[in-house]
């Protein structure tokens, strides 16, 4: 009797191994995903808390700029979000710098910050005569109790009065230094083989009065096409090197990106009144909320390039009726529908935006209706003015996505192109953005 038990004892570890090294194997890459931890700190734009919305983060000259500041400047930024609890919460804010790639620097937190090192936020109101109360948040900065005194990334964290443990929301920002200046020149692909649906960028930087001893070791130029991060082109090194002069003319695409299409648009700013791409509105009893339906879409990968002005995926908070949309205007059901038979295989699609912090998130994937042979998706959208796209994302493609399926890409589209410089001196022990420069091919 010992005897087969000790046979039994032996048999059920070796199964519990077998399964251990299964759930290694097959199930590690979710193990592994700190993502999937629900209150994992993300250096990355990312909003921790459903009842958190709209958060907006922008240089103060324009609602619709990028939130990146002059070191030297007097520039401020501006963050905004709504807090859909009827409660009032007391929030504290925190920056924190972050290295070239966007990982927490070796700086400590005196080393960048003059004054206070997290300040609570004080400027709040409650949204008046809406369907949905929220409270609605403000925050200024710089300012008199925290100054920035270091260029580079950085991480803007907002949490609980004593719980910074527990981030509500993550915004990345950027501070540069004028130390080197850039010219670049934007044109449809030189291969010809994509020069109908790519753009290509080629660009100089002068650093003359600044001493880059080793570009291509010490020198991180980054790539961006209307400030998203999630198609950025890094690890650039010049082609060639003239005396103060870094020219990075490629031939072989490593400065080219896919032009995809203008945005799509949706006017909310008043629910009085259909605009051009509303179909109707209406106030269900259900949740007592205003439904609005956005015309049917269609798709764009095979019709000609139509010019149209757009955000470049921006959107802005706007109620017409109000005069302070920040707590005036309202949130509403917005209901997207795209006709398309067969349904697509092997993945999902997306609403895109910067609506959605260019990312793909599952409360924006489409579903699809066999019965009407359409996809279609309901979202809560606060009033204002939204471009947006359709992109499709394979499966187990967790960052990468492509809006030509349904968009289209033509190399007449109107983007933004934006160049980083960080450059990391021989004493220093974190990353300087010591060069920025923004345009539009249309400019």
């Amino acid at each position: 009797m010992r005897k087969l038990l000790s046979i039994t004892i032996i048999l059920l570890g070796i199964v519990f191994i077998m399964l251990s090294s299964f759930v290694k194997n097959d199930f590690s890459h979710f193990l592994d995903d700190d993502y999937a931890i629900e209150k994992f700190m993300r250096y990355d734009d990312f909003i921790y808390d459903d009842s958190i919305k709209s958060v907006l983060l922008y240089n103060t000259r324009s609602e619709l700029t990028y939130p990146i500041i002059n070191l030297d400047g007097g520039e401020y930024l501006k963050l905004s979000f709504d807090d859909l609890r009827r409660e009032n919460n007391s929030y504290h804010f925190t920056v924190i710098h972050c290295s070239g790639n966007w990982e927490p620097s070796a700086l400590e937190k005196n080393e960048y910050l003059e004054g206070f090192f997290e300040d609570e936020i004080f400027d709040f109101n409650y949204s008046r005569n809406t369907d949905i109360t929220y409270t609605h948040y403000n925050i200024l900065f710089p300012n008199e109790n925290m100054k920035i005194t270091k260029s580079g990334n950085y991480i803007l964290k907002v949490y609980p009065v004593n719980d910074a443990e527990h981030p509500i929301l993550t915004k990345r920002f950027m501070v540069f230094e004028n130390k080197v200046a850039i010219t670049m020149d934007i044109k449809r692909a030189t291969d010809v083989n994509e020069s109908y649906y790519r753009q290509e960028i080629d660009f100089k930087i002068n650093h003359e009065g600044y001493d880059v001893p080793n570009p291509f070791g010490k020198l991180n130029v980054v790539l961006m096409q209307n400030y998203r991060w999630d198609n950025a082109i890094t690890g650039l090194k010049p082609k060639y090197i003239k005396d103060s002069e870094l020219d990075y003319n490629f031939d072989n695409g490593e400065n080219v990106f896919d032009a995809n299409n203008e945005f799509r648009e949706i006017d909310i700013k008043s629910i009085k009144y259909q605009t051009i791409r509303i179909k109707n509105i209406q106030f269900e009893q259900q949740d007592k909320l205003e439904h609005v339906y956005v015309l049917p879409d269609e798709q764009r990968s095979f019709k000609q390039y139509y010019s149209m002005p757009d955000l470049n995926g921006n959107f802005i908070i706007k109620k017409n009726e109000g005069s302070d949309s920040e707590i005036d205007a309202d949130y509403v059901k917005v209901h997207f529908t795209l006709p398309y038979a067969p349904p697509i295989q092997n993945g999902n699609l997306y609403l895109f935006g910067k609506f959605s912090d260019w990312k793909f998130k599952e409360e924006l994937k489409l579903t699809y209706d066999t019965l009407k042979q359409e996809y279609k998706k309901e979202i809560l959208l606060k009033q204002g003015y939204y471009n947006y796209a359709y992109c499709f994302v394979k499966d187990a493609s967790k960052n990468t996505g492509d809006l030509s399926v349904i968009e289209g890409s033509h190399y007449e589209t109107e983007n933004n192109y934006t160049i980083l410089v960080y450059h990391r001196e021989l004493n220093d022990n974190y990353d300087r953005l010591v060069g920025y420069a923004s345009k539009g091919n249309g400019n």
